[in-house]
C-alpha cells in the first residue's frame, strides 16, 4: 500500500474529536507487522499510539507525531467529507490536510527507518484538536521510561515548507459580577451583561508583545455566557478569552495586563481573572528551534526550502518541551473548514523528504 491510498483509508474512518477507538486501533495494527505497539490511555479522551524501536546507542533517537482526530463537520460540504475524492492533484476528504496525509507520511516513514535499523518512535496522539491531552500523556510516559528523544519531527500541514517554531496559548476565564436589581429600573443595578460587552469592547487594547522572529500574538473571546430568567438586572456574566503568546508573554503578564483593561473602563462591576478552569493541561508555551541543534540544521540541509513559524498552537508545543522539534507535513487547504482537501504530489514530495533524512544516517 503506498503513501496515497494509506491517506484514503484514513479519510474513510470517523475519527472526529473524543470519537477515535476506530482509528486507533487501525493505526496500532498498521504498525504491529514491524514492532509491537502500545496504546496510552488518555482518560476521559481515548488512546494514543505508541511504537518504538530503539535498538542503537550509538545513533540519535527520532520521535515521529501525528495527531488521530479531526475536528467536526461543519456546514458547507459539497463532497462526502468520510469518502477520500480525487479531483486532479487534489484528494478531498475529512482530516485529509489536518492531518491524515501526515499521519499516513509517519506511519510509511516509520515502518522504514524499522528497516534500517536506526532509533524511531512513532506516536499518534488524540485530543490536538481539543487540549492536547493525549500529547501530555505521551510526555509523561516517555519521562518514566526515561525516554529521550534527541529530535521531534511532526506531520502536520505546512505547505512544504519548514515550521521551527510557533506561538503559545492561554485561556482566561473573565468573571463579571454586577448588581441585581427589577429589571424595569436598570439603573437602580450593575448589568454584568452591559459590563461584559464595554470590556469586550476593549480587548484590542490590550498590549501585544512584537517578537522578532514570531511576530505579535493574538487575542480571541471564544464564549460570552450570563443572564437571568426573571425581570431582573443580570449580576453575573462570564467571558472566555484565547490569548496567543510569543515568548517574552507569562500567564501572569497576560492575566495582569487584563486586569489592568477591566480597571481602565471604569465600570461599576467587578472583575474577576484567572486561568480557564475547565482545560485540563497545561498553557501550551511559545516555543523555537534554533539552527544550532545539530538534527535540525541536519534537517534543514537535507529538505531544503523554506523557513517558516506559526502562528497557532498544536502538539508541537508539547514536544518542543522534550526536543528540538521541526514541522514539515503537505500543502493542502480548508482545515477546520468545508472541503478539506490535501495535494496527493505533496503527499508524495514529503515522504521522500523524510525519507532522505532518515536515510542521511
Amino acid at each position: 500500500m503506498n503513501v496515497v491510498d494509506l491517506t484514503k483509508k484514513l479519510i474513510a474512518i470517523h475519527s472526529t474529536l473524543g470519537k477515535t477507538t476506530e482509528i486507533e486501533d487501525f493505526v496500532a495494527e498498521e504498525l504491529s507487522d514491524c514492532v509491537r505497539t502500545e496504546l496510552v490511555e488518555v482518560k476521559g479522551k481515548g488512546r494514543c499510539v505508541v511504537a518504538k524501536s530503539i535498538i542503537n546507542d550509538a545513533k540519535p533517537v527520532i520521535l515521529l507525531n501525528g495527531h488521530l482526530d479531526t475536528v467536526e463537520v461543519c456546514k458547507g460540504w459539497t463532497k462526502e467529507p468520510f469518502k477520500p475524492t480525487v479531483e486532479g492533484d487534489r484528494l478531498f476528504g475529512l482530516g485529509s490536510v489536518d492531518m491524515k496525509g501526515g499521519v499516513a507520511i509517519a506511519i510509511m516513514v516509520f515502518k522504514e527507518a524499522v528497516e534500517m535499523g536506526l532509533n524511531v518512535i512513532f506516536v499518534g496522539t488524540i485530543d490536538e484538536e481539543g487540549d492536547s491531552a493525549g500529547g501530555f500523556a505521551v510526555k509523561e510516559e516517555l519521562e518514566k521510561l526515561a525516554v529521550k528523544p534527541d529530535i521531534c519531527l511532526i506531520t502536520e500541514p505546512t505547505n512544504d515548507k519548514i515550521m521551527m517554531g510557533c506561538c503559545g496559548r492561554y485561556i482566561i476565564d473573565v468573571k463579571v459580577n454586577g448588581l441585581s436589581a427589577h429589571g424595569a429600573v436598570p439603573q437602580k443595578g450593575v448589568n454584568a451583561i452591559v459590563e461584559a460587552g464595554r470590556f469586550v469592547s476593549q480587548l484590542d487594547k490590550l498590549p501585544l508583545l512584537d517578537h522578532e522572529i514570531l511576530g505579535a500574538g493574538s487575542v480571541c473571546p471564544l464564549d460570552i455566557s450570563g443572564g437571568t430568567s426573571t425581570l431582573s438586572v443580570p449580576e453575573e456574566c462570564r467571558i472566555k478569552i484565547d490569548r496567543h503568546v510569543v515568548p517574552g508573554e507569562t500567564p501572569e503578564s497576560v492575566m495582569g495586563d487584563m486586569r489592568k483593561l477591566a480597571d481602565s473602563i471604569g465600570s461599576q462591576a467587578t472583575f474577576g481573572i484567572m486561568p480557564n478552569k475547565e482545560r485540563p493541561t497545561p498553557f501550551l508555551e511559545p516555543y523555537i528551534t534554533t539552527r544550532s541543534d545539530m538534527l535540525a540544521q541536519k534537517f534543514v540541509d537535507v529538505v531544503g526550502g523554506e523557513i517558516t513559524y506559526g502562528k497557532s498552537v498544536g502538539d508541537y508545543n508539547v514536544f518542543s518541551t522534550i526536543a528540538p522539534t521541526i514541522v514539515h507535513g503537505p500543502v493542502g487547504d480548508n482545515w477546520h473548514s468545508a472541503d478539506e482537501w490535501v495535494s496527493i504530489s505533496s503527499i508524495e514530495r514529503c515522504l521522500e523528504n523524510y525519507r532522505k533524512f532518515f536515510l542521511s544516517f
